[in-house]
């Protein structure tokens, strides 16, 4: 199979990152955790261990793809990826947190202007638990 690379350049280092196997567009590495945590059961049960990439294309299904070729839609996923999907979205997975809430918190509240005051009245980014509950990992 044809694999296709481009390029990041990274304190002086060339960093080749395959590209979706659909959009042909790169995508950005994750950690496998993350991507065995988020996967229906079904699909998690028969994961090759490899190195997996989030598609970032907003209009493509793909979610994760490995460097094989091998790929993941956003239907095989238990949560949405908030950039593929119309609102409202989590935006903070460990908290629930939708984009539609802070959406109410800074524009009908009137309560939150900065992003410290969105975390304190939503409990957004207070949870640790990135790694297996945001579909990006972080």
């Amino acid at each position: 199979m044809d694999h296709q690379f481009r390029g990041t350049q990274t304190f002086g280092i060339m960093i080749k990152t395959p590209l979706c196997p659909i959009c042909r567009q790169s995508g950005q590495k994750v950690n496998i955790k993350s991507v065995r945590s988020l996967l229906k059961q079904e699909k998690a049960d028969h994961l090759p261990e490899a190195a997996y990439f989030i598609c970032l294309t907003p209009d493509c299904a793909v979610s994760y793809y490995a460097e094989a070729g091998d790929y993941f839609n956003k239907a095989d996923l238990t949560v949405p990826i908030w950039f593929k999907e119309a609102s409202p979205v989590p935006i903070c997975y460990c908290q629930g947190v939708t984009d539609l809430e802070i959406l109410d918190h800074v524009v009908k509240r009137q309560c939150c202007s900065t992003i410290e005051d969105i975390q304190l009245h939503t409990g957004a980014s207070a949870g640790k638990e990135c790694l297996t509950k945001n579909p990006t990992g972080k």
